[in-house]
């Protein structure tokens, strides 16, 4: 109390005039509805001013929760799209084939991630308790990441695109020629494209996704566009530089790819191997 008092005492000038600048406004505004608006009006402003400034931090603050609520409407409509293609081209062809293969999404953060080595690999926070199973296809947002090599209960293992080991089949997406893509160790942000005729018309800029040729991943999602590209007069192929579209060192939301029909698949190719 006695510190209270103390204060008063100090700044009773201020708090004097504070007060009795009040007690002017409000007399002045208080028979002029004009003034009263133009008052009100900057008050509003104001106070406007600090609201938008708080709801903005607040905002910040629950970015985490919106990026998950969007993470899940996206898993939602990539499974929706999944069954709705598989049923159209089911009904156009009526005819199995690569293209009519099931695949079910499921969201997964990156826990561990490595670049800069010659064999690279990425850990997931989903495992076998999640349906996460050996050889499921893994994408980012942008592009293909990799696939499963190992899974415990609750991670997985997965070889990464950046890894000189691991190729996938690729096409050129607007003429569907296809071929063989690797890492070259030279550079995160780029791959190889091999196995291209020379004879084949290419541009730089041109989309490379995937062939469908494996039980990875559905044709057509994105690795990357052409960066540059040769052509070797000894073996009349291309040598295609291809800029890749995940941007792995940032990686962190991925969705993991399950083809439900991959047993049925190898099953089938395996028999025709052994029989012919």
């Amino acid at each position: 109390m006695k510190t209270l008092i103390n204060v008063i005492i100090r700044f009773h000038l201020v708090l004097l005039f504070l007060v009795l600048e009040i007690i002017s406004i409000s007399m002045v505004i208080s028979d002029d509805l004009e003034k009263k608006k133009v008052v009100f009006s900057s008050a509003n402003s104001v106070s406007g001013y600090f609201n938008k400034k708080i709801n903005t931090w607040l905002a910040y603050f629950t970015l985490a929760q919106e990026n998950e609520v969007l993470r899940k409407e996206n898993l939602k409509l990539r499974n929706q799209l999944s069954k709705y293609e598989a049923l159209t081209q089911k009904a156009v062809r009526d005819t199995f084939s690569i293209d009519t293969l099931k695949f079910a999404y499921t969201t997964a953060v990156v826990v561990n991630n490595s670049i800069y080595k010659s064999r690279n690999f990425i850990t997931i926070d989903k495992g076998k308790a999640d349906g996460i199973d050996v050889d499921c296809g893994v994408i980012s947002p942008q592009g293909v990441v990799g696939a499963v090599v190992a899974v415990s209960d609750h991670y997985a293992l997965v070889v990464s695109l950046l890894n000189e080991r691991f190729g996938i089949s690729a096409k050129i997406k607007n003429s569907n020629h296809y071929g063989s893509l690797h890492w070259t160790k030279n550079d995160y942000r780029f791959a190889s494209l091999e196995e291209v005729p020379n004879h084949v018309h290419i541009s730089e800029g041109d989309t490379i996704v995937t062939s469908g040729f494996s039980t990875f991943f559905p044709q057509g999602i994105i690795i990357g566009t052409i960066d540059k590209f040769r052509s070797n007069k000894s073996n009349n192929f291309y040598e295609v530089d291809v800029r890749l579209s995940t941007d792995f060192k940032s990686l962190y939301y991925v969705y993991v790819i399950n083809n439900t029909m991959r047993d049925e698949l190898i099953e089938l190719e395996k028999k025709v191997n052994d029989e012919y």
